[in-house]
């Protein structure tokens, strides 16, 4: 695997650690921000929160992928926030204050510090993110949810990744989202969704378009109101998946989670998508 990947898959991927972990690396990649309206009158921004833990300045590249269309980037990051050694950046409503979008949108974004492409960074620039995306529309506060950078949670279609504890009923909604990882390929995932006795609610499959996210309610895919936990299992298609992916600059993957809303408060728990076999690959330099 060389240092040339680049976008949401960028080498990044291919550190050892567990699906769960956020990693200190050069990118992060989060599967969705959000700003606009949601049902029941909640109203959702997405804050941003970047740390520089090394001891000289950052220069960050920022890229936003708007949902349900091919995306293109420009390999120069041309919109940046700088961070001095040791500063911590919260960069509230980001896709209004950065990227200037004033309407409903949602998509996913991606941070990177390399200096491959970002020649003023040291070589061992490296930076951790996290975003909140939440509801403004309650007078008692704000409801959200926390949404780790996703970069060791990628399936690339070794096997299938899980998600669990959503839940669709008269306390809860649910909705799936998922997002590609590959700035060439508009990959299709399939999706099942099994109830607490292991009976299937929903299956299906979603065609995505090149790198570019989209999410669904678990009404839009069929499911009704069920009691207790729901669990998601999701694969790439075969025929999508790279046949070496540790051998390919741009590997076919995605990234997956579940939202689950309280139906009385609009607070949102976040659901990450655990592939049962992680993307294991050490990097050469």
């Amino acid at each position: 695997m060389s240092r040339k990947c680049v976008f949401v898959v960028i080498a990044v991927l291919l550190m050892v650690a567990p699906a769960s972990a956020q990693l200190i690396f050069d990118t992060q990649a989060f599967p969705v921000v959000a700003r606009g309206a949601g049902l029941a009158g909640t109203q959702w921004v997405t804050d941003l929160t970047v740390y520089n833990p090394t001891d000289a300045e950052v220069t960050v590249g920022l890229h936003f992928s708007p949902a349900n269309q091919d995306s293109m980037f420009n390999p120069t990051f041309p919109t940046r926030i700088t961070l001095q050694a040791g500063e911590t950046l919260m960069v509230e409503d980001v896709l209004l204050s950065t990227f200037g979008f004033d309407e409903d949108i949602k998509g996913s974004l991606t941070l990177i510090c390399d200096p491959m492409f970002l020649p003023g960074n040291q070589e061992d620039a490296m930076i951790l993110a996290v975003t909140r995306t939440y509801n403004t529309g309650g007078v008692e506060g704000t409801y959200g949810q926390t949404v780790p950078s996703l970069i060791s949670s990628v399936n690339v279609g070794w096997t299938s990744s899980f998600i669990t504890g959503a839940r669709n009923d008269t306390a809860f909604r649910s909705n799936l989202g998922i997002s590609g990882t590959s700035p060439m390929a508009a990959p299709r995932v399939y999706y099942r969704v099994t109830t607490a006795d292991g009976a299937v609610a929903a299956e299906g499959s979603k065609q995505l378009r090149v790198a570019s996210m989209n999410q669904w309610s678990f009404a839009s895919l069929g499911i009704g109101v069920v009691d207790g936990p729901l669990t998601v299992e999701l694969w790439l298609d075969p025929d999508d998946a790279s046949e070496d992916p540790c051998a390919d600059d741009f590997p076919v993957g995605f990234l997956a989670y579940v939202s689950k809303i309280d139906q009385m408060s609009g607070d949102a728990e976040y659901l990450t998508a655990a592939p049962l076999m992680p993307f294991l690959c050490m990097m050469e330099e």
